[in-house]
């Protein structure tokens, strides 16, 4: 197989398309976030302030002169600040727009609050600020980038090809988004209507006094003052203590507490379950709707560059004359369209992986293979973030094709390479000297040290993971509060591994610099020089690092099934990958020596600790 780009049939390319080259692809590539506004960060700055404003809030007792009742503006409060999580990292515009809202609704609490709570709450809107500017800054870097993209264009502009099909792109998000939008709005009105019935009920019933007699899982035996007894339903009887009074509205046989009015709970919950998915796909598919649109509207920035496809089907984009591949600018998932007559129907794929020709499909049992050939393509539209892409390249047999765009592009991380070979179940070695130099053909030598962590879909496990711990904390010590020791503490006890395996998840890295690896685990980091360096594996989802004498590190970092199946390319196989090349090949290891402050933070201690001062709290509060 040549080294040399597929080339573009004739005729497929306009005349005045210019190419993308490297020095202006170097500048664009060069407009990066600022590292505080990263989405991890706002994400991280929320959930901590959000969790301790739940913590320190105080608990608002139902009574007859503030009754409990449904909580609406809790209820936008609650789903607003988990969905803020996703489109801080997946829709910018939207949390633009949602930030200040949410700001708004913790500014607007009416019971009065603690010290603390305040200023908890006030943290919560400090963080949402943040937030706010981050994802400011990411939608002022898309603008940057379209603009450096169309100085590059020269003023070339084109329309999109004649045989190109209608506009699909965003149907299905917006079609889905009304539906589960249609059904929390029904939600919202059958609990609206509960309290109205509710309301009525009330206004007719007759007030009597009672005493408390006993406690049910989610009721209370009360005594009226005419002797009869009864029981009623209580959000919590344990707030009611025996031979307290209380006033109970009875209205024939219907009777309820005077201070719980109808609990809107279970509807408010399907609101939120059908609202937050609806409102975050809806807005997904007018986003696409509209930048796919705006590619059609008229002549459109075109540039010469070059693309491939990779076994996870991402297509990648390069300057035209990175003919090595090195630096990957974009990477999108996009598919022949339906309507291009003259396209294919796939990805591009060899034949048969021999090349031969079968006449009998019986005879061949091999998948065909997914040919990762770079190929010359034209781009129409400003290659940005998140941006809408029509490519046309050549196909399998070089024959014409339209490909457009099924999501947004993204930006590749630093350290984030194509999958040019065929993902392998199981154990995975790159000391297969044939695998080590394709990695290394798609590397370039860098200065500054190179470094590998857990990636966004890691973290988020180990953040539940984190959110389940705490609230196995909570409600052992609450059960232990009520019944004294016993079983509950065997749930407690099971958590002292809990804070080694989740700061692995969290913040597991490895810096590679001109002496050698850096490893930060749980607990502590290590060295390995490149002298000491053996080899470098990777065994359903455990990285391994040995040493020449023997000693190995290894790490379990992932779930190989769960990521395939996602179609993610772990963090940690790039890094064996690329850490064996620079192994092999000293030329590409990184010139600088980097500081202790980037080899990483053993998060093990700080978990460890912050369990402990959680606990502390949950008995002191």
């Amino acid at each position: 197989m040549s080294d040399l780009p597929v080339p573009l049939p004739p005729g497929a390319a306009p005349a005045s398309a210019p190419a993308w080259l490297s020095h202006d692809t170097l500048r664009w590539a060069d407009l990066r976030l600022p590292r505080w506004a990263e989405p991890r960060w706002p994400v991280l700055a929320l959930v901590v302030t959000v969790i301790a404003a739940m913590v320190l809030e105080p608990e608002r007792p139902c009574t007859l002169a503030d009754p409990c009742g449904p909580d609406w503006l809790g209820m936008i409060q609650m789903g607003l600040a988990v969905v803020q999580l996703l489109w801080y990292v997946r829709l910018p515009e939207l949390a633009l727009v949602s930030g200040p809202v949410l700001a708004a609704v913790v500014a607007m609490e009416e019971f009065p609050l603690s010290a603390a709570s305040d200023a908890a709450n006030t943290a919560v809107i400090v963080a949402l600020a943040f937030g706010w500017a981050a994802s400011w800054q990411r939608l002022a870097l898309r603008g940057r980038q379209r603009r450096l993209a169309e100085l590059a264009t020269a003023g070339a502009r084109h329309p999109l090809p004649e045989d190109i099909g209608p506009l699909r792109r965003g149907c299905v998000p917006v079609a889905a988004g009304l539906v589960l939008c249609a059904v929390a709005g029904l939600a919202v009105g059958l609990g609206l209507r509960g309290v109205h019935e509710d309301e009525q009920r009330a206004a007719k019933a007759e007030s009597v006094s009672a005493v408390v007699i006993g406690h049910g899982e989610d009721t209370l035996r009360v005594r009226a003052s005419d002797g009869t007894k009864r029981t009623v339903d209580a959000a919590s009887p344990e707030d009611y203590d025996t031979d307290s009074a209380v006033t109970v509205l009875s209205d024939g046989d219907w009777s309820r507490l005077a201070a719980e009015p109808y609990d809107a709970f279970g509807w408010q919950l399907l609101t939120l379950a059908a609202g937050l998915p609806g409102l975050t796909f809806l807005a997904t598919g007018v986003l696409a709707r509209r930048r796919a649109a705006a590619l059609r509207r008229g002549p459109t920035p075109v540039l010469r560059v070059l693309q491939r496809v990779d076994h996870n089907v991402d297509t990648w984009l390069y300057a035209a004359d990175d003919t090595a591949g090195r630096t990957p600018l974009l990477r999108c998932l996009a598919y022949p369209d339906l309507d291009d007559r003259a396209g294919a129907g796939g990805p591009p794929f060899d034949k048969y992986e021999d090349g031969d020709e079968v006449e009998d499909e019986d005879e061949y049992e091999d998948e065909p293979t997914l040919d990762t050939r770079l190929r010359e393509a034209v781009l129409y539209g400003p290659p940005c973030d998140a941006g809408e892409l029509v490519i046309v390249t050549a196909g399998p047999d070089g024959e014409r094709v339209v490909l457009v765009t099924t999501g947004p592009a993204r930006l590749p991380k630093a350290d984030q390479r194509p999958l040019l070979e065929e993902p392998v179940e199981g154990r995975v070695d790159r000391r297969d000297p044939a695998l080590v130099e394709r990695t290394a053909v798609s590397m370039r030598p860098v200065d500054r040290p190179v470094r590998w962590g857990p990636g966004l879909f890691t973290r988020c496990v180990a953040l539940s993971g984190v959110v389940f711990v705490a609230a196995v904390i909570k409600f052992g010590l609450d059960d232990v509060r009520a019944d004294g020791l016993g079983w509950h503490v065997l749930p407690l006890l099971g958590l002292a591994f809990t804070p080694g395996v989740l700061a692995i998840l969290l913040n597991w890295r490895v810096t590679a610099d001109r002496s050698g690896l850096w490893l930060a685990g749980a607990y502590k980091v290590r060295q390995v020089t490149w002298e000491e360096l053996g080899a470098v594996a990777c065994t359903d989802g455990v990285l391994e690092i040995r040493r020449a004498g023997g000693e190995t590190w290894s790490l379990s970092l992932g779930w190989p099934w769960m990521e395939r199946r996602l179609r993610l390319r772990p963090s940690y196989v790039r890094a064996m990958e690329e850490i064996s090349a620079m192994h092999a090949h000293p030329e590409l290891r990184p010139a600088d020596e980097s500081p202790a402050r980037d080899h990483g933070l053993p998060l093990g201690p700080v978990l460890a600790v912050l369990c402990v001062l959680w606990a502390v709290a949950l008995l002191i509060l």
